[in-house]
């Protein structure tokens, strides 16, 4: 399994001081990354739980028409509840930051990091990033790299100042434009303090020049809790109160790493500064400038690539014609179609079941036996048998089935990816029950499971949804028959748990059904969502997924740039709970 996506389905978030160190160097970051319990507590220029509020804001105190979910809990409950979780920076964050930020190169700060853990789906989710002594030593050493490569570019420190003398005035301008985009907020009066210690320190350590102690100042940084989580005020605004709208510098953070999975650019921070990240007019022209930039469009790539879980092609194992450069091929077939067609065309998130063109490597395109391209390189797909939309993909395929092109797999794949669905583990010893011989097509084997019981009450969820996808063999080509030699079929039913299920004959007409089925809507919506906020989704997020919704469905294309400003446009994601 590819070392960014693992799962994690039982790693809890790393708990926080309430006091942060302001350095964090060498052992030191150790006990400020894993020896800590609490809650987090950051004050600040901006900090101010005033900052963000009053008349057309983003959200609202949380009474009647804070948003835009009809259901009437909604209509006063809290914008935010429940724990509020610090999320660290993701290698890809990490890297994206320090590059944007620092504008260094020749230095590979993602071979030098740790491999995030992939919890719930996604590497950004609070669930898999416990922090131990080997991130600590892996902070360190990027951290020295990154100090190195500055050290050796004298002109790096006018990009955040002019003032580049190692005199106390100097110093603390360096400090506090260095902790502004490294903190993603103006460095408070005792951070500077302690940082231009440091300063001080490196000169009278040799350091004869402001660049040479800046750089040291940096290597600190990039080690410091300020950093390395995106830490927001955990202070109530009021007595009582159980959630506050984040300030604008916090509100910038939100935006970048959702829109760019980077820190925020000098834009956004100017934005925050004069206190324009308030209302739904200034979020929305901020996101339309930000999907305008490449880094929107890597991000949407990456959601996908997690989201379906393309890095498990670089592990899976299909015998001698599964090459690594099939894989490599088949994973960059979705992902480019995700740039071309849902992010630089703006077609519908619900396209993707459907869309009969894609982007495909020559090798790849004889594998699919596709004719030649479009002048413009796209391949289409009308007459080639069964691909529809990018569940057809040889990639996805691969990924959602096993060896034996589990109808099983795959119909977990939906009901989970989907639908939003699961079922519970089966019990002991279900796995060895026969019901149909091992030669049987999976058709045949799964038709016996569901004409028994226990059997059926749990694959009767889950199973029909496959039935589509077994004219396609482990590495998701064409087949006619299975390797046992049995005919297969396309034809099946779609589950519906509250009404008659609605059947279908070939693959096109199930992917339309899909298109028109409320929960997949509902489903995408969803994961996007889990993704923005690091977290799955629960109970208590009903209101703000309704709100969502709501907001997608008066969308004007309802793409994924669309979902992105129904996202952060949301009173919902202005808002934090307090402890």
């Amino acid at each position: 399994m590819h070392p960014e996506t693992k799962t994690a389905s039982a790693v809890r978030a790393p708990t926080w001081c309430r006091a942060v160190a302001s350095l964090c160097l060498g052992a030191a970051v150790v006990a400020a990354l894993v020896g800590c319990t609490g809650s987090i507590s950051s004050t600040g220029p901006g900090s101010s739980s005033s900052v963000g509020s009053g008349p057309g804001a983003v959200g609202s105190s949380g009474g009647p028409g804070s948003g835009l979910a009809t259901s009437p809990q909604c209509a006063t409950a809290p914008l935010a509840s429940g724990p509020a979780y610090i999320r660290r920076l993701t290698r890809w964050e990490y890297t994206n930051t320090i590059a944007d930020v620092l504008n260094v190169t020749g230095v590979d700060t993602a071979s030098l990091l740790l491999p995030d853990i992939r919890a719930n789906g996604f590497s950004n989710d609070y669930g898999g990033q416990l922090a131990t002594p080997d991130h600590a030593a892996a902070y360190q050493a990027a951290a020295d790299a990154v100090s190195a490569a500055l050290s050796a570019t004298p002109t790096w420190l006018t990009r955040f100042t002019a003032c580049t003398q190692t005199v106390a005035s100097c110093r603390d301008q360096v400090v506090s434009a260095l902790g502004l985009h490294l903190f993603r907020r103006p460095a408070t009066t005792a951070e500077v303090a302690s940082f231009g210690g440091l300063f001080d320190t490196a000169v009278s350590a040799g350091k004869t020049t402001a660049v040479d102690a800046a750089a040291v100042v940096v290597r600190a940084m990039l080690q410091s809790p300020q950093f390395l989580y995106r830490l927001e005020v955990q202070a109530p605004p009021s007595a009582g109160a159980v959630a506050r709208q984040v300030n604008d510098y916090e509100m910038a953070s939100r935006l970048s790493y959702l829109v760019w999975s980077s820190a925020p650019d000098g834009v956004l921070l100017a934005a925050a500064q004069a206190g324009q990240l308030r209302t739904s007019d200034q979020i929305r022209a901020q996101v339309a400038r930000m999907i305008a930039l490449p880094h929107a469009r890597e991000v949407a790539q990456r959601y996908f690539r997690e989201w379906l879980s393309l890095d498990d092609l670089d592990n899976e194992t299909r015998g001698a014609a599964f090459t690594p450069q099939l894989a490599a091929d088949m994973k960059s077939q979705t992902l480019n179609d995700v740039g071309d067609q849902l992010w630089d065309k703006g077609q519908s998130l619900l396209s993707m079941l459907t869309t009969k063109t894609t982007l495909v490597s020559p090798a790849l395109a004889q594998y699919y036996g596709l004719g030649a391209p479009s002048a413009d390189g796209h391949y289409g797909l009308d007459g080639v048998p069964g691909r529809v939309g990018m569940l057809t993909h040889a990639g996805v395929l691969t990924i959602n089935g096993d060896a034996n092109a589990s109808i099983v797999q795959r119909g977990l794949f939906i009901f989970r990816k989907m639908l939003c669905q699961d079922v519970p583990a089966p019990p002991s010893g279900a796995t060895s029950v026969m019901l149909a011989p091992a030669t049987a097509s999976q058709r045949v084997q799964s038709d016996a499971r569901l004409a028994n019981e226990p059997c059926k009450s749990c694959h009767g969820q889950f199973d029909p949804f496959a039935y589509g996808f077994e004219p396609f063999d482990n590495m998701g080509g064409w087949q006619t028959k299975d390797v046992n030699g049995n005919p297969v079929r396309q034809d099946g039913w779609l589950t519906v748990p509250s009404g008659p299920n609605v059947p279908y004959t070939t693959i096109a007409d199930y992917m339309n059904l899909l298109t028109e089925d409320s929960r997949v809507t509902a489903c995408i919506e969803n994961h996007v969502t889990q993704f923005a906020w690091g977290r799955a989704m629960t109970a208590g997020d009903q209101c703000m997924l309704e709100d969502i919704g709501a907001r997608m469905k008066t969308s004007k294309n309802q793409n994924m740039a669309d979902l992105v400003v129904a996202v952060t446009t949301s009173p919902y994601f202005g808002y934090t709970s307090v402890q």
